[in-house]
């Protein structure tokens, strides 16, 4: 229990000298320590003699303490120590015993009717219980025993509680916006599979509704990202002109593309320009012509132009912030379309892969699937096998089985056979009937239960368990983030509220002359202060500066290293070429020649940003514990007292993925063809053109890697150096509101006089409220 002893000391005009104490905690457990207790906090500077003159006073206090009190230190000492005694594991019948006491001081007229208001106040038993909830409310979230909506709900009501707390406008608008913050949290669901696997039926099902692949939105090429709004809606949004010459140039390697853009060239025309631009076009669709611009089999071919659709829902299962990502399938001709898909796979939280039960697993779904946990930061994947009701689940089994093998089989020709246990303990197979699941789900469970089938037995309600228990469950690691990062915002609004309402205390508590006094201290100290604020304002621009002048050179460290892995690569495919023709006298298979491109280009690129993460994490430490230092030498804090600072604690995830998206296609099929048409006696040749198609290949490659960086590092910068400047802000902000506090104080200090007992009181409940809700915060 939090007592505010600064306050009772304050409020009863105590100053303690420290030098001296008065030992009560060990006679805490006495019988009648409360009521004698009670006395000794009764007296104030005021009427101190009068209690301590008397012989009986000074029995009764000996009960409880070492030593009577002889003078007023030795009372301030004594209940100093009592405060301190009464605040340790109190319990609330222990607080009662103290009210009966206070009460029959009253009623024996020791103390008058304004003290025994005061300490009524101090000491609420209703505040025990409170401390406890408040506790237990740190603790679930520590401990991540509740659900997300639950730690949301218990915040939002917190929220509103504390308004009722908050005296300062602005940081009730900082309530408001950890709100919004934490109402305002997306979770996206990443849905992949090759064409035919079933992904539509089963979002159906998922989502109640025949929305996708059905006569309103019917299957589609195009990736298709399902957002919750009261206003369904749809979005189309058209490849601009550099990713359309970009699928024009694949077009001159990769026939299927080159058909693909022979047959969008021959419909379109000239008009291909009025869709195609610098900028991408969006259009807003009415929803039922969709049709017209996602199906591959609309007669105007609209879908070839379309680089993704934005379609909006009011679907219940959407409105929590779930955001769906369908996926074209893995076997899309069009190489464009699997980057976009990689591009957004990266940013989502959980991805479902479907594979067609009759289909088995696909050398597309295997390496899809290796690349999502090895490469892609895919943490948690559900591998749903579809159209389970067709087959028996011995022969279920035996999919899963032979999707097993088959990863297996994949890892040992990408020579990565040790990952093996961390993918199988990675994925998670659920069998579904998507089919019968969208009949229970759309008003026509009768046509399932006619075929013998439950609703428990479509393998629905298991996806649904696994999505909300991944996302919003008490093991979910973004829900935890989230709330974790709620109460840090919480708690520093508090803080700094807390702050505020002490010092109108203090203020309550003196004379006008010492408050002009203090005025006139504060107006001789503000340039001082502002001198130092602009000092520290200057060093820390200094040091973004430099900061922003160290991303440059990183992008100079991305080129080199990507120079070295262009020649690594060449080195690896000729190394193996050559071998083989020195024992086999055999070209290599293509199969193997694919896998080593694949591989060298990914673990070397991963290699790459880890280093680069690593190096602009380590400048970012740097900076910081040189600010952290200066703000010392000023006297201020950055962040936690007798933490040493650390970087990491910035960017925990970042620079973790979504540089793995650029397709490898063509420079593949430009290196196998080579290796195809070698010869053993003219292999300097093959070297030459190898290095000439990963230069000319690599351009896209480096191009993305050095935007992403960069604009990844200078975002980071940004937020880094805005939290570096926090504590100066914060500092400026309350010396802003303490004087405009201080001058109100004066103006207005007739008129408080008459109230400042009650004034007093209504800041001190609110202080402890404050308090105890921060205590658990931080538990």
């Amino acid at each position: 229990m939090n007592l505010a002893n600064d306050y009772f000391l304050l409020y009863h005009g105590i100053q303690i000298d420290k030098t001296t104490s008065f030992n009560t905690t060990k006679r805490k457990m006495h019988k009648d320590f409360f009521d004698i207790a009670a006395l000794a906090l009764c007296p104030t500077r005021k009427d101190a003699q009068n209690f301590i003159t008397l012989n009986s006073f000074k029995v009764l206090i000996e009960q409880i303490s070492d030593k009577a009190p002889h003078n007023l230190n030795d009372l301030n000492q004594l209940q100093h120590g009592l405060l301190d005694a009464i605040s340790k594991d109190t319990q609330k019948e222990d607080i009662e015993k103290l009210n009966k006491a206070f009460t029959y001081l009253k009623d024996q007229e020791i103390i008058n009717e304004a003290n025994y208001t005061k300490l009524m106040s101090l000491f609420d038993p209703t505040e025990v219980e409170y401390a406890q909830e408040q506790e237990s409310f740190g603790s679930t979230i520590t401990h991540n025993t509740k659900s997300f909506q639950e730690h949301k709900d218990e915040i939002e009501q917190l929220i509103r509680e504390l308004h009722s707390c908050f005296n300062s406008n602005e940081y009730k608008t900082e309530l408001d916006e950890t709100s919004e913050y934490i109402n305002n949290q997306k979770f996206s669901i990443g849905i992949t599979g090759v064409m035919n696997a079933g992904k539509s039926t089963m979002l159906n099902a998922l989502m109640g509704k025949e929305i996708l692949g059905s006569a309103v939105v019917p299957e589609t090429a195009n990736l298709t990202i399902v957002k919750y709004d009261n206003q369904p809606s749809a979005k189309v949004f058209f490849w601009n002109t550099q990713e359309w010459n970009k699928i024009i140039r694949s077009g001159q390697e990769l026939e299927s593309i080159a058909q693909f853009v022979k047959e969008t060239q021959s419909i379109f025309g000239d008009e291909l320009n009025a869709y195609i631009q610098d900028e991408s076009k969006s259009d807003d669709v009415d929803i039922n012509q969709l049709a017209l611009y996602t199906s591959a089999e609309a007669s105007g071919k609209k879908c070839n132009l379309v680089k993704y659709v934005e379609l909006k829902s009011n679907l219940d299962f959407l409105a929590n912030g779930i955001e769906i990502v369908d996926t074209p399938g893995l076997d899309d001709p069009v190489i464009q379309r699997e980057e976009i898909t990689k591009e957004y796979l990266a940013q989502c939280d959980l991805m479902l892969h479907l594979m067609n039960v009759s289909q088995s697993a696909t050398l597309k779904d295997v390496e899809f699937i290796i690349d999502a946990l090895l490469y892609q930061n895919i943490s948690k994947l559900l591998i749903v096998i579809t159209r389970a009701d067709t087959v028996s689940q011995q022969e279920l089994q035996e999919v899963i089985d032979y999707t097993k093998a088959s990863i297996e089989q994949q890892l040992k020709a990408q020579n990565k056979d040790s990952k093996l246990d961390y993918i199988l303990n990675t994925i998670k197979f659920i069998p579904i009937s998507g089919k019968m699941a969208l009949l229970h789900r759309t008003g026509r469970e009768q046509e399932a239960l006619d075929a013998g089938f439950k609703i428990e037995d479509t393998g629905i309600l298991e996806i649904e368990n696994y999505l909300n228990e991944t996302l919003f469950g008490t093991h979910s690691s973004k829900s935890e983030l989230i709330i974790k990062s709620a109460k840090a915002k919480l708690f520093k609004s508090i803080t700094k509220e807390l702050k505020s309402l002490n010092y109108e205390i203090i203020l309550l508590s003196k004379s006008k002359e010492e408050l002009e006094a203090d005025l006139e201290e504060f107006n001789n100290t503000k340039n001082t202060n502002e001198k130092i604020f602009q000092a520290m304002r200057e060093d820390i621009h200094v040091y973004k500066n430099e900061a922003k002048n160290y991303i440059e050179t990183l992008e100079t460290f991305i080129i080199n290293e990507l120079l070295d892995l262009q020649t690594l690569i060449k080195q690896r495919v000729f190394n193996d070429v050559r071998y083989s023709y020195e024992k086999t006298k055999k070209k290599p298979a293509s199969s193997r020649i694919k896998t080593i491109i694949e591989t060298a280009i990914k673990d070397g690129i991963i290699d790459i940003i880890r280093d680069y993460r690593y190096k602009f994490i380590k400048k970012s430490q740097d900076i910081g514990e040189i600010c952290e230092q200066k703000y010392h030498d000023f006297g201020f804090t950055l962040g936690h007292k007798n933490d040493n600072f650390d970087a990491r604690g910035f960017f925990q995830d970042d620079f973790k993925t979504g540089f793995l998206t650029t397709s490898n296609e063509v420079l593949i099929t430009k290196i196998v063809n080579e290796v195809s048409n070698s010869k053993a006696n003219k292999l300097s040749e093959l070297d030459r053109n190898i290095e000439k198609y990963i230069k000319d290949e690599f351009e896209p490659i480096e191009s993305n890697i050095k935007e992403k960086t960069n604009s990844l590092a200078i975002s980071l910068t940004e937020n880094f150096f805005k939290e570096l400047q926090e504590p100066l802000v914060v500092f400026e902000q309350k010396l802003q509101k303490d004087e405009k506090s201080l001058q109100n104080r004066i103006k207005t200090f007739e008129e408080n006089e008459k109230n400042k007992e009650s004034m007093t009181l209504e800041l001190h409940k609110k202080i402890k409220r404050l308090e105890l809700i921060n205590k658990g915060l931080k538990s």
